[in-house]
């Protein structure tokens, strides 16, 4: 359990950080990319599992590692790009939404439990993840555009899935930092092609404030990643529900830091959303 509480503490204090980027007008591309190779150096230098290059690119996991470090990166353009178009609330909506599809893809590809308990809390957390997002108790959306935030939608859920998949079916808890860091690196290389195919400066990623904002990110994103994937592997809970307390344990957390840190006000809707994430907590906890 201490894992999955890592990682909801870790994926909260990216939340966080991506709220102080928008107070102090950081531009999230050169953080992202910086991000990314920080995360990479940590999971290498990091690693447990004792085994050289030839290894690593002749592993049963590294197509996987691959495929998730590349929709990692392509995914924040995608939900960047949702949120200029289509809007940040249906965006926001649609990438947490997509916890259904590793739970379902937990359930039906790995047999797990479906009882009666379990689907009230699957549904509860699922609804408590919908209100707790919402913004003034509505959803509105540009429908020429209604294409990206399902991208972002489909995407986080593929993600979560590939995650579970590898953890289940290649990783031990030697080889999970060295897993992370070669996604990671694939993520930050796919960044350098991107930045070169933009003509990026070097000088603009050595900024003292676009440094430490990508350090820190970096951070917090390797460790929501190694301690997820070690959630899945030692957690007592069913992945399906391992799912479901990750997604609302993060906005429970981070609703608590932005109503200390930043003074957020939040809606009847969004009330509900947490009341409905503790009900969902507790039901899952006895499902």
């Amino acid at each position: 359990m201490i894992y999955l509480l890592l990682s909801i503490a870790s994926s909260a204090i990216i939340v966080v950080l991506f709220k102080y980027f928008e107070k102090y007008k950081v531009d999230l591309y050169y953080p992202i990319i910086i991000n990314y190779f920080v995360a990479s150096g940590l999971g290498l230098f990091l690693n447990d599992y004792k085994t050289g290059f030839y290894d690593v690119f002749h592993s049963n996991w590294i197509v996987f590692a691959i495929i998730i470090g590349t929709l990692l990166i392509a995914m924040f353009f995608v939900i960047g790009l949702s949120i200029q178009k289509a809007g940040i609330t249906v965006t926001t909506v649609s990438s947490r939404m997509s916890l259904i599809i590793p739970i379902t893809f937990s359930i039906i590809y790995y047999n797990e439990s479906v009882g009666a308990v379990k689907v009230v809390g699957i549904v509860l957390a699922i609804l408590a993840v919908l209100f707790s997002v919402m913004r003034k108790g509505q959803i509105k959306i540009n429908q020429k555009y209604f294409y990206l935030p399902f991208l972002a939608f489909l995407g986080g859920g593929i993600i979560d899935s590939l995650v579970k998949y590898s953890q289940q079916e290649f990783l031990s808890f030697d080889n999970t930092a060295l897993f992370s860091g070669i996604l990671f690196t694939f993520s930050a290389v796919i960044g350098v092609f991107i930045s070169l195919f933009k003509r990026t400066p070097i000088k603009s990623f050595i900024k003292p404030k676009i440094l430490i904002s990508g350090i820190l990110l970096g951070i917090a994103n390797f460790c929501s990643m190694l301690f997820f994937i070690k959630a899945l592997a030692n957690c007592k809970f069913e992945s399906s529900i391992i799912f479901g307390f990750n997604h609302i344990g993060i906005i429970l957390l981070s609703a608590v830091i932005a109503l200390i840190v930043f003074k957020e006000k939040l809606s009847v809707v969004n009330k509900i959303g947490i009341v409905l994430s503790f009900l969902a907590i507790i039901i899952l906890s006895n499902a």
